[in-house]
């Protein structure tokens, strides 16, 4: 019984972590993770394989494929994001004795 609720929550939980996420449409997510591409590239930090993301996400959403296509431009935004992060610490690399 216990294992049951337990899965029933992880279930309900997972659920609704993804739902918010496709509210916009595969459209709004592309159009994000291009924006955070362009920022990223700006600052010097753009990661090789985001750009190849968003065209996946991008022939993805032609073909129908909403899910997927949100799924992966998600992730080229996380990507973009990480190379903002990256070049602010950067900022500040150096040695260090």
């Amino acid at each position: 019984m216990k294992l049951k609720l337990v899965l029933a929550t992880l279930a309900l939980s997972l659920t609704t972590l993804t739902t918010p996420a496709m509210a916009g449409g595969a459209d709004d997510a592309i159009k994000a993770a291009k924006s955070a591409n362009k920022e990223a590239a700006a600052a010097g930090f753009a990661w090789t394989a985001t750009g190849k993301m968003i065209k996946k996400a991008e022939a993805l959403a032609k073909d129908g494929k909403e899910k997927k296509a949100i799924k992966i431009a998600k992730a080229a935004e996380m990507h973009s994001k990480a190379g903002l992060k990256q070049a602010a610490l950067a900022k500040s690399a150096g040695p260090r004795f």
